[in-house]
Order: C-alpha cells, then sequence, then structure tokens
C-alpha cells in the first residue's frame, strides 16, 4: 500500500484543520485515506483518473472522482 504520511500525522495534524458536515451528507469513506490519495496525486503529480485506488484504499475501493470530489470541496 502507498503511503505518503503515516495514519497518525494525518489524523492529529491534517484532519482538525478539515470541515466537518454538521448536517446532511457524511462521507461513507475513511478521511484518513482520501487525504492519503490526495497527497500521493499532490507528490507523484499523476492524473486523477490514474490514482491507483485499490492499493491506496484498505477495507473499501472507491473511485477517484471520490477522491477529487473531496479534493474541489
Amino acid at each position: 500500500m502507498y503511503k505518503v504520511l503515516d495514519k497518525y500525522t494525518i489524523e492529529n495534524e491534517i484532519l482538525p484543520h478539515l470541515s466537518v458536515a454538521k448536517r446532511g451528507f457524511k462521507t461513507k469513506s475513511c478521511l484518513i485515506e482520501i487525504v492519503n490519495n490526495i497527497l500521493y496525486k499532490l507528490k507523484t503529480g499523476i492524473q486523477w483518473y490514474m490514482l491507483p485506488v485499490k492499493s491506496l484504499f484498505s477495507d473499501r475501493v472507491l473511485s477517484y472522482k471520490t477522491v477529487f470530489w473531496h479534493f474541489r470541496k
């Protein structure tokens, strides 16, 4: 599995600065894995559709479109 930052660093340094849904849509995927995907994309410079989501996500395989949606948000 590809990792840019470890889970502890993302959870304690990045996630407190992200907005959390108070009502409406709540994400079904783990935000730590989404942040890891975004950082991987920024580090490598690959296209969104070329993200290796099968190897980046642990329990669920999501589309690159989901990662891009969270990036735009």
